[in-house]
């Protein structure tokens, strides 16, 4: 069964932003900025402490999907959706062992993400990749175009898309994306879903 819990300790935010930069060609997280988000992960309950999962979300500026484009574009880019960057709350640094989750398991990380965004409180949830085959899956969900563009990432110029989506109609494309997707992939007779495990790292 997949288990989740917040991450607190330095020893945890560290092995966290090991993990992800692994995971993503080299991009890098600072710590301190990591101190004022919330930082959740994963693992089975048969392996405890194997991570198969992790993202951040961060309410306040800075926010990291901004902070990559130049000052005239970011400030463009806002007016034109009428978006105040103190109104966002941005979900960041994922990585998943997809092998690992399954379906399922992809489904309740996305959940949780989703849920955490909206705990916030922020009218607008921003989020982006440079994989165009994951921002086509995002999408679905978190589907208004923000920016598109090539932008500097671990020393190394990428294309980036960023997307946003409203909070008040997340749930119903968040539900209208994964009912049918559930349907085709999971029998009832085989597959109970429980909710997961909470607690926080010491």
């Amino acid at each position: 069964m997949l288990q989740t819990f917040l991450l607190q300790s330095t020893t945890d935010l560290h092995r966290f932003i090991d993990t992800y930069r692994q995971r993503s060609q080299g991009i890098r997280v600072d710590p301190e900025f990591l101190k004022h988000t919330t930082v959740r992960v994963f693992q089975d309950s048969d392996q405890p402490g194997e991570w198969t999962a992790g993202y951040f979300v961060n309410a306040r500026p800075p926010h990291r999907y901004f902070d990559v484009l130049p000052a005239a574009i970011k400030a463009q880019m806002l007016e034109d959706s009428q978006i105040r960057e103190e109104d966002v709350a941005e979900i960041g640094a994922i990585w998943m062992d997809v092998k690992a989750l399954g379906r399922l398991g992809r489904w309740q990380v996305y959940l949780f993400m989703l849920a955490d965004a909206y705990a916030t409180n922020q009218p607008f949830i921003v989020g982006g990749t440079v994989h165009a085959q994951i921002r086509d899956f995002q999408m679905q969900v978190v589907k208004h175009p923000l920016f598109e563009g090539e932008v500097e990432l671990a020393g190394q110029v990428q294309r980036i898309w960023e997307y946003y989506a409203n909070r008040e109609e997340m749930w119903f494309d968040f539900l209208n994306f994964t009912v049918p997707e559930m349907r085709r992939h999971v029998s009832r007779d085989t597959i109970s879903l429980r909710p997961a495990p909470y607690r926080q790292s010491a």
